[in-house]
C-alpha cells in the first residue's frame, strides 16, 4: 500500500457538510423524532435514544445541545450519571419550555 501525505481534511474538499436542499428535511425528521420520543421528561442515555429513533448517537447528542437553542425551543436538557460515576454513562431528560417566550 502506497502511502501518501493526505490529510483528513482534503478528502472532503469538494463536499460540503450541509446543504439545505438535501439536508434539511431530513435532519428535520430525525430531530423531530429525537424531540418525540424526549417529550415524556423520561431518562434516557444516547444508546437508549439512539436504539428508539434510528439515529446515530452523535447525532441525538447534537439534538439534544440543540434543543436548548432559542430557535429549538429553548428547553432544559438535564444529565446525570447512570450507575457507577467512574464508567462514564450518561442518561439525558427533556423537559419542554412551556412558555411563549424563548430570552
Amino acid at each position: 500500500m502506497k502511502h501518501t501525505n493526505m490529510k483528513q481534511q482534503d478528502l472532503f474538499l469538494n463536499a460540503e457538510p450541509y446543504v439545505a436542499k438535501y439536508d434539511f428535511s431530513r435532519m428535520k425528521s430525525v430531530r423531530d423524532k429525537v424531540y418525540n420520543l424526549m417529550q415524556d421528561s423520561q431518562w434516557r442515555t444516547l444508546r437508549e435514544i439512539s436504539l428508539k429513533t434510528g439515529a446515530p448517537e452523535a447525532s441525538v447528542s447534537a439534538y439534544l445541545r440543540d434543543f436548548r437553542k432559542e430557535k429549538f425551543g429553548a428547553h432544559t436538557v438535564d444529565r446525570r450519571s447512570r450507575g457507577d460515576r467512574v464508567k462514564g454513562l450518561w442518561e439525558y431528560k427533556l423537559v419542554e419550555n412551556t412558555s411563549n417566550e424563548t430570552s
